[in-house]
């Protein structure tokens, strides 16, 4: 059986139109529709009737996709929002909670050169941080609680599990004012290259003075901050009581922290300059001793060490800058020390850090409320930056005195916003130990792989 020239038109239209989504289905069929009537293929009686069932069948498709639309929206009315952009965030759609887990996986190839010091160089590679935990918030309170479970953490002790932060906040806005208090272990009101996250570091290690006992990072109490809501300005207070050991704290003596920092020019987040200064107190009886390593975290030996001595108290200011010019930035941080013996002269310790950096690709150092904070690479093709930094430090001590100058060379790649490759040089040029010059200038190869959430 033949079937006619017009059926075969007709059935072809219904057939390709079917294979288009429901707008684009009835937008096509009725210009075609159209042709062929026009053409005389179809009469004008089989072109209205063919009209009006195209449209029929669209006002049929458009109100069952608003049945199910509303059945959806009714459905997810009370699920929270997931974020998934780089991180993990679960969130109520009101925005009055949510909650995120939280980590970094930092593991490390060195290989060192004692440069005939006599200690024995290390050639390997080390975990050095691992860590997990969560925050989140509930209204205006927020939480934190991190561990690293590397072993030793960041302080090198022997214990396989440290705690880094475990607070709990409370902050809101007044007017243009934003304020928030932390109860618990956070980061005490002290230091620029100190309170840097880890994450973010231009290089592998902070400057001999950060992160140690001449510039503490964090310890256990109240640290009240208050910033204008653009942190062109922020100021910040603590009174805390050691870093939690074991659960709890073991200090004889409080330290009272503070700090303040302004931008004096800011064009945009990506041009600014940024100035800071910070102050600490420590009360008395309590061992004190500073010991750094020179070149890398698995040095056998630590050449600058005051060894470990009483104090009455000690006292400690910093200064520094940072500067952000599109894809350059510069940083400089100064750091004094003193510490009052219980018997005999105090302990001066000083130590600077200068470094400047470069994205090769484009990108930008990110500011972020007066610190700094991770970049996004501009492609798929990832983010190239490198860096150079030049620190020095020197212990003045009529009994022990060390002295040390190191420049540091750094080549970082960002394949995406959470992961990092490092490769690190660093050069130890000029060193006293106990007050005296030696021949030896270690240095060390070192790279880093990353990743965060």
């Amino acid at each position: 059986m033949k079937l006619k020239t017009t059926s075969l038109l007709i059935a072809g239209t219904l057939f390709g139109a079917a294979m288009l989504p429901a707008q684009a289905n009835n937008e096509a069929m009725a210009d075609l529709l159209k042709v062929l009537r026009d053409k005389g293929t179809i009469s004008a009686e089989d072109y209205n009737m063919l009209k009006n069932a195209a449209a029929a069948d669209q006002e049929k498709t458009e109100a069952a996709q608003a049945e199910v639309k509303k059945q959806v929206e009714e459905a997810t009315a009370n699920m929270p929002v997931i974020e998934t952009d780089g991180k993990l965030v679960i969130a109520d759609r009101e925005g009055n909670w949510e909650f995120q887990p939280i980590g970094r996986v930092m593991w490390d190839a060195i290989d060192t050169d004692e440069d005939d010091s006599g200690a024995e160089d290390f050639h390997g590679t080390e975990l050095r941080r691992a860590r997990l935990g969560f925050e989140g918030s509930i209204y205006d309170w927020g939480y934190k609680f991190e561990a690293d479970f590397a072993t030793g953490g960041n302080s090198g002790s022997d214990s396989e599990v440290s705690i880094k932060d475990a607070f709990i906040s409370y902050g809101n806005k007044f007017n243009d004012l934003a304020y928030d208090v932390k109860l618990g272990q956070s980061h005490i009101a002290y230091g620029l290259n100190t309170k840097i996250s880890s994450k973010y570091m231009t290089f592998m290690d902070r400057p001999w003075f950060a992160d140690s006992t001449v510039s503490p990072a964090r310890e256990s109490g109240a640290v009240f901050s208050l910033a204008e809501k653009d942190y062109r300005w922020l100021v910040s207070a603590g009174l805390t009581n050691g870093e939690i050991e074991g659960g709890s704290t073991d200090s004889n003596g409080s330290t009272f922290s503070a700090r303040a920092s302004f931008v004096p020019y800011m064009q945009d987040k990506n041009h600014l300059i940024q100035v800071g200064l910070g102050y600490l107190t420590k009360g008395g009886g309590d061992d004190f001793r500073f010991r750094q390593r020179l070149v890398s975290h698995k040095d056998a030996t630590r050449h600058l060490d005051t060894s470990t001595f009483e104090i009455d108290g000690a006292d400690a200011y910093t200064v520094d800058a940072m500067g952000v010019f599109g894809s350059f930035h510069a940083m400089a941080e100064y750091n004094d020390f003193t510490a009052e013996r219980t018997a005999g002269s105090d302990v001066d310790i000083t130590g600077y850090a200068v470094e400047a950096g470069y994205f090769l690709t484009g990108e930008s150092l990110k500011w972020k409320k007066g610190f700094t904070s991770g970049i996004s690479p501009n492609s798929s093709a990832g983010a190239w930056q490198i860096a150079a930094r030049f620190e020095t430090l020197e212990i003045d001590d009529s009994a022990n005195s060390d002295e040390a100058d190191k420049w540091t060379v750094g080549l970082n790649y960002y394949p995406t916003k959470n992961t990092r490759l490092m490769l690190n040089y660093d050069k130890v040029t000029d060193l006293k130990v106990d007050g005296s010059s030696v021949n030896y200038e270690p240095s060390a190869l070192k790279f880093r792989a990353q990743a965060y959430w």
